[in-house]
């Protein structure tokens, strides 16, 4: 799917998190839960980058709107044509005149469903270029019978400035862009809330059908390969196995219940990305431990002093101490590694899973 959005995501207590729209819906709630926000906090959303379409997005509102109107809005746009694109385009221009003001996100997802209520007429981008088409077209009675000669002396701008501005239609890069219709009222129908879907895992064979896993005891699918469209543990989406080995992941998952969020910072730490070796992965995560707090070397070594030394002695030591590199030593130490969601580290010992995790960093760093 098009990639439309790049945000940061934050709390108040000063995390954040970067999230690529649209997100499928175990992405969205994986990048949430890693802002830990307070109980009826929402996430605050800044735009960092449009990708290939912020010419249409420059006067969108980033002041309101949630993080699930601005994915709503991502996802139906990844869906467009480019003509549609280009419809889309210029209902938003029509949306700025004439006072430039910036478009509410309720409205931008009326507009990006209501591509098939205008009509394009591409690579016409001048008034004089509509005149033309509308003097050929049979638009305007009065050119109808003309010579070659007299037809030539018609005035196509004028005639296409006047066609535009009864119709109140847009020159887009693409083409001009006229209202046909009244535009769809869909943002009043789409149930917006961020809500764990009703699967573990969603795969897609190379058909196109979809399946969501676990699947119905009794229930027998073929048995063909697939790819993880979304899953509980969101790493994993985009990796294709057989649908059998997707449902066993999709049953473990399910069965993890409370350590779902240390199996994801276990998966993250190890830099596994093939689904045969999450699954045994998630039979193994008592070769772990999890502390969901440390996000930062400085704060893990904290942690460890804290664990040494009586409150007192802590507290007189910790402002001459470079906890920073202090951290980095204990992890060095301990195997650990810092992640998305806290510190994972060996049970006993450095993991040899943690070492190629990573030497894979590493490795891409270079």
């Amino acid at each position: 799917m098009r990639k439309v959005f790049e945000v940061e995501l934050s709390s108040q207590d000063g995390f954040c998190e970067e999230l690529t729209l649209p997100a499928t819906p175990y992405a969205l709630l994986d990048a949430v839960e890693k802002l830990e926000l307070a109980d009826g906090e929402a996430p605050q959303w800044e735009l960092l980058s449009a990708f290939d379409a912020g010419y249409i997005f420059q006067h969108m509102d980033q002041d309101n709107g949630s993080l699930s109107e601005l994915n709503a809005l991502a996802r139906q746009f990844a869906r467009l044509s480019e003509s549609e694109i280009t419809i889309f385009e210029g209902l938003a221009a029509m949306e700025r005149i004439p006072m430039g003001q910036s478009v509410p996100l309720s409205r931008l997802i009326d507009l990006v469903y209501s591509t098939d209520c205008c009509h394009l007429v591409e690579g016409v981008v001048t008034d004089a270029q509509l005149g033309r088409f509308c003097a050929e077209n049979g638009f305007i009675p009065e050119a109808e019978g003309l010579s070659d000669e007299a037809f030539a002396l018609l005035d196509f701008g004028k005639i296409g400035r006047d066609f535009r501005e009864a119709e109140g239609g847009v020159f887009t890069r693409g083409g001009y862009v006229q209202r046909r219709e009244e535009l769809k009222q869909v943002y009043k129908t789409l149930d917006l809330t961020l809500e764990k879907p009703d699967y573990t895992l969603l795969a897609e064979t190379a058909s196109g059908v979809q399946i969501k896993l676990p699947g119905l005891v009794g229930v027998t699918v073929v048995d063909e390969p697939a790819q993880c469209l979304d899953c509980a543990a969101p790493s994993l989406i985009g990796l294709t196995a057989m649908v059998s080995t997707l449902d066993m992941l999709a049953r473990r998952l399910t069965e993890l219940d409370g350590e779902l969020t240390k199996y994801k910072a276990v998966l993250e730490a190890t830099g596994y990305e093939d689904i045969s070796r999450a699954l045994t992965l998630a039979d193994e995560l008592d070769r772990y431990r999890f502390d969901p707090e440390p996000r930062e070397p400085d704060e893990v070594a904290a942690g460890h002093l804290k664990g040494l030394l009586p409150e007192e002695e802590l507290a007189a030591l910790l402002s001459h101490v470079n906890l920073y590199r202090y951290g980095q030593a204990v992890m060095e130490q301990d195997g650990g590694k810092l992640t998305g969601y806290g510190y994972v580290q060996p049970s006993i010992g450095p993991s040899q899973d943690m070492e190629q995790g990573q030497e894979s960093d590493e490795m891409r760093m270079m």
